[in-house]
């Protein structure tokens, strides 16, 4: 009888063409499957609670997959870890429910962008954070958080390059600055997200704090429903996954 498998994983996305497998580069994906594939002898389909994009970085990825014999569940954790390239390790292998999936069944998830505002960057941040060194009204991008709190519309925040989806309402909970002298948090949980969608809120609330939008246009942007009124997209680098919430 097959066993749902479930695995939390960490990875630095830096060399990575983000989580979904692709036929022109490397991918989380792609990798954790070869090697699982290695370890089982047998075909593995994966699914993942975020696909996260290139350059993103995961603290907490979930993911899950079919086993079709029986394994000891800590040895293949250890084989993993062995086998995976260091920029990616498993944190937890376990069995799940059979109906569980970590999408279907997820209730949220907790994404945190790091933007670092020193005059020179040290080297160790430059994957992990975007380095922003202008100033800042730190004041009016918290005022504005406050517009994109709750059940919307997100519209405004998704991908311009790509179709809509064919439902934009999302539900955030909270949205969160943390500010320290070099650094700047933002800390972001939602029921869901629309593609690049955290991405576009973080560079909108730069273009807030940066005075490149005010806060009266701000106050207008969910009921816009326009991205081309929204600001910047923020680099990918700086994005965390960092927590999926189940019941």
């Amino acid at each position: 009888m097959k066993k749902n498998i479930k695995l939390i994983l960490s990875y630095d996305g830096s060399a990575y063409l983000g989580w979904q497998a692709s036929n022109v580069g490397v991918s989380i994906e792609g990798t954790l499957k070869e090697v699982l594939e290695k370890i089982l002898q047998q075909e593995v389909q994966l699914q993942a609670a975020s696909r996260t994009d290139a350059g993103v970085h995961a603290e907490a990825q979930v993911v899950n997959f079919f086993l079709e014999k029986p394994r000891n569940l800590e040895h293949l954790h250890k084989s993993l870890n062995q086998l995976l390239p260091k920029d990616i390790r498993v944190a937890i292998v376990e069995e799940a429910p059979d109906d569980f999936h970590p999408t279907l069944k997820s209730k949220g998830k907790e994404y945190h962008y790091r933007l670092t505002r020193s005059h020179v960057q040290l080297p160790f941040d430059r994957l992990f954070a975007w380095h922003y060194p202008f100033s800042l009204d730190l004041a009016k991008m918290e005022t504005a958080t406050k517009f994109f709190i709750g059940k919307h519309d997100f519209q405004a925040f998704g991908n311009a390059a790509d179709p809509k989806p064919k439902d934009t309402i999302r539900t955030l909970y909270r949205l969160d600055i943390i500010s320290s002298e070099e650094e700047l948090r933002f800390e972001i949980h939602g029921n869901n997200f629309l593609y690049k969608m955290v991405r576009n809120l973080v560079g909108t609330l730069v273009y807030i704090g940066a005075g490149k939008l005010s806060l009266e246009e701000a106050e207008k942007l969910i009921a816009s429903k326009d991205r081309t009124l929204a600001g910047m997209t923020a680099p990918a680098h700086g994005l965390l996954l960092k927590k999926v919430f189940y019941v």
